[in-house]
């Protein structure tokens, strides 16, 4: 069965396994970068006479960008993955933090000299499969692609038995790092400083968003500073 959602998640593995940017990728293929970067946050897909051309490129059957597993070992592998609900990547100290988000979560960002940086991911299964943490120079990159394919809006989905909140935690490993956001669909965005001096993303709903900060304006926990709460882009 074709599986188009899963495209977001091939073309990214793909792309990774030959260790190519997606401006390399892009301009492979001869489109603009963005258009990379929207696939593989799964908020688009290309025009349907591209996906020869990907296939081709990447020397793979056609049915591979339609999420059919060339194999049942692929398959196996990619179910483990698939209800893995915690995952933890470590790096060198991290400056620069670039996210795309585009699914419900939170993002903690810890300011803190250490050795090295730490990134914890935990979720729900379909979060967890469909977030990518990718390190390109001294930026690290950390995509939440949305599991419904739409380019403009987040639709509800089956979570499992998960109950508890999609969250990143950042230990970022210097004093201070720069962190910006990029959110394509109709999320609300919602960045502050908690009482503890943290930094605090989060992408929810509008109707989340008017119960966790009630009138845009304060949230539940009382945060000594609420920096910004924006609309989507577009």
């Amino acid at each position: 069965m074709y599986n188009l959602n899963q495209f977001c998640n091939v073309i990214t593995a793909l792309r990774k396994e030959r260790r190519w940017t997606q401006t390399q990728l892009a301009d492979r293929i001869g489109i603009a970068p963005q258009s990379v970067s929207k696939w593989e946050c799964g908020v688009g897909f290309p025009d349907i006479t591209l996906f020869p051309v990907i296939a081709d490129l990447f020397d793979v059957p056609i049915g591979v960008l339609f999420g059919v597993a060339p194999s049942r070992t692929k398959e196996n592998e990619r179910m483990e993955n698939h209800l893995t609900r915690e995952r933890s990547y470590t790096f060198e100290p991290l400056t620069h933090l670039d996210f795309s988000i585009n699914n419900r979560c939170r993002i903690r960002i810890i300011d803190e000299e250490r050795e090295d940086s730490l990134v914890t991911v935990q979720g729900d299964p379909t979060f967890m499969e469909y977030h990518l943490v990718e390190k390109e120079g001294d930026h690290l990159r950390i995509t939440v692609k949305n599991p419904s394919g739409s380019a403009f809006r987040w639709e509800p989905y089956d979570r499992g038995s998960y109950e508890g909140e999609n969250l990143i935690t950042i230990h970022t490993g210097v004093a201070k790092s720069n962190c910006y956001c990029t959110n394509f669909l109709d999320l609300i965005t919602s960045q502050w400083r908690t009482d503890d001096g943290h930094d605090e993303w989060v992408f929810c709903t509008e109707e989340e968003m008017e119960a966790l900060c009630p009138g845009f304006h304060e949230r539940k926990q009382e945060p000594t500073e609420v920096y910004a709460v924006t609309r989507p882009m577009r």
